[in-house]
């Protein structure tokens, strides 16, 4: 999901609505963005247990700029 796809899907919500995230073992956490981008090999796995996105060197040919939202 890009930045802009994200946008378009919250704009269905009213601006003054709650987004939160699933807690760690239960609950909800409130969403934080962290600060600064990271670089990642998008679907570089294929594991069902392990995330298909994984990081890289920011001169590897495959990397793709990416922010992380994530829970307080």
């Amino acid at each position: 999901m890009t930045v802009s796809e994200l946008i378009e899907q919250l704009k269905s919500y009213p601006s003054d609505m709650r987004v939160l995230t699933l807690g760690y073992e239960g609950g909800y956490n409130d969403i934080v963005i962290k600060n600064r981008p990271i670089e990642l090999n998008i679907n570089s796995k294929d594991t069902w247990y392990y995330g298909p996105h994984e990081m890289c060197a920011s001169d590897d040919p495959n990397v793709t700029r990416c922010v992380i939202v994530g829970r307080e």
